[in-house]
């Protein structure tokens, strides 16, 4: 359990904006995965900096596992495993193996105990056989997989991600998503920051949205697209080899003229609708069939969460 009560941190007298965190609340429990977004500078590195112990707010209480981080600073990071975006703590001319046993026992693991932790986590994170490897000879993918390695060495119950992904290809970051849906149902409590909406979309439990230091909004997913009024409906039809491009062309003509201030376009056999509010289908289903198509089925298409992530960047006063 994390939970990260009325916090504030301010910035030195000397820089323009006064607050980088702005009474910000939120709690993260076991087996649940929150996802910080925001762009850059928004103030997501500062959470993870205060989760992790390394700077202290000026006001509000941090509390992970019971154990507060003013009052009990040593046992409530013994409780956390750390993955930066920006890793560069690693020793280049030391193998992974070698830099996970330096990290084991600064952690506190005996001899016998950090071979044993070595051997599983590189297992977990699928390195075993490029453990021998130097570490400058690790692609970017293979570091972040070593980063995961070494923040579960002594087992903690809470995971701090910052942007595992980021510059990694699609099938190492498929990979680490995969190793983060396991530590889930590990019923470990997971922080993670993210630039990927697509990893934010497939993960999360909870959503927060950080703007100039304030969590302008936290909630599943769901909420969050409740907020884009516009919706995508897509009516696929059965074009057969008599069906011309005039008659397509005729009926977007007519649907156009039924359907002002909205969107049509037809690819292949596709016909996508796009509107705002209310809009009644039927007539255009109808049309289709008045010239001669057959409708196969029809869907509504709900916005991405990277169109939620524009909207909310841009409007202020969302």
């Amino acid at each position: 359990m994390l939970t990260f009560e009325n916090i504030e941190y301010k910035y030195p007298k000397n820089r323009k904006r006064q607050f980088a965190l702005k009474d910000i609340s939120f709690a993260v429990e076991p087996g649940k995965i929150f996802t910080l977004l925001g762009p850059n500078g928004a103030g997501k590195t500062t959470i993870i900096r205060i989760l992790s112990g390394l700077i202290l707010p000026q006001k509000g209480n941090i509390t992970i596992c019971g154990h507060d981080m003013r009052r009990d600073e040593y046992k409530a990071r013994r409780t956390i495993g750390l993955v930066l975006g920006d890793e560069r703590t690693f020793y280049y001319r030391l193998s992974g193996r070698q830099n996970l046993e330096f990290f084991g026992g600064l952690y506190g693991l005996s001899r016998s105990q950090v071979k044993h932790r070595v051997d599983e986590v590189l297992d977990w994170v699928g390195l075993t056989d490029d453990g021998p490897k130097q570490f400058m000879r690790y692609s970017t993918g293979l570091k972040k997989r070593l980063s995961l390695a070494r923040a579960l060495l002594h087992d903690p119950p809470v995971l701090l991600l910052d942007e595992p992904n980021s510059g990694v290809d699609p099938e190492s970051a498929l990979k680490i998503r995969e190793m983060i849906g396991k530590f889930k149902k590990e019923k470990r409590t997971i922080f993670l920051t993210t630039h990927d909406m697509e990893e934010a979309e497939k993960l999360s439990d909870t959503i927060g949205f950080l703007r100039e230091g304030e969590l302008i909004r936290k909630g599943p997913l769901d909420d969050y697209k409740k907020t884009i009024s516009r919706k995508t409906f897509v009516v696929e039809f059965d074009r057969s080899d008599q069906t011309s491009d005039q008659t397509l062309e005729g009926m977007l003509d007519e649907l156009r003229a039924m359907t002002v201030g909205q969107l049509l376009s037809i690819e292949g056999n596709r016909l996508t609708v796009e509107y705002n509010g209310n809009f009644d289908i039927n007539p255009v289903l109808a049309a289709i069939v008045r010239h001669g198509l057959k409708v196969e089925r029809t869907n509504t298409v709900d916005p991405s969460l990277e169109e939620v992530f524009i909207q909310l960047v841009r409007n202020k006063h969302v």
